[in-house]
């Protein structure tokens, strides 16, 4: 049985090797979606299914804001999507659409909380990193909006 490649984007964490492991968890998934340009991957306030391993490509992320669709980043090679919803155990917080064709894995909501579970240091690493997208996500989404008043005075 040929050994399978577990090259290629590390998720963003603490250390390279935890971000290989996790790599390695994420190949042996196996479940594979490719989506075409404009495709939504899923939609705020879906229940959350699981989480998605960016494999290639880049989805734009936008949450809805007084009738208004905001964008709040965008997720390359390498992100993992979904992951503050399923530890959460909540909705998915944004949307997630292709900005250029994008192929992913799907990691379902139960296993890959079955496998933090087991790996308290990349269940560490994974919160971590999900502190990180918190602070650039204020930096640079939420801070902004707060330049502006919220009810201009005429």
């Amino acid at each position: 049985m040929a050994e399978t490649d577990h090259s290629g984007p590390v998720p963003p964490g603490p250390t390279e090797s935890e971000g290989r492991r996790l790599l390695k968890f994420v190949r042996d998934s196996r479940e594979i979606l490719s989506l075409s340009l404009g495709s939504v991957l899923f939609q705020e306030g879906e229940p959350c299914s699981g989480c998605y391993y960016v494999e290639e490509g880049e989805l734009l992320l936008t949450i809805n804001s007084g009738g208004r669709q905001l964008s709040i980043g965008s997720a390359k090679s390498g992100h993992l999507l979904g992951i503050a919803s399923v530890v959460g155990k909540c909705e998915y917080r944004c949307t997630a659409q292709a900005l250029r064709e994008s192929k992913l894995t799907f990691i379902a909501a139960e296993e890959m909380k079955d496998y933090l579970r087991q790996r308290s240091d990349l269940c560490l690493a994974t919160v971590e990193r999900l502190g990180e997208e918190l602070l650039e996500l204020t930096e640079h989404a939420i801070r902004p909006l707060r330049l502006q008043p919220r009810n201009p005075k005429h």
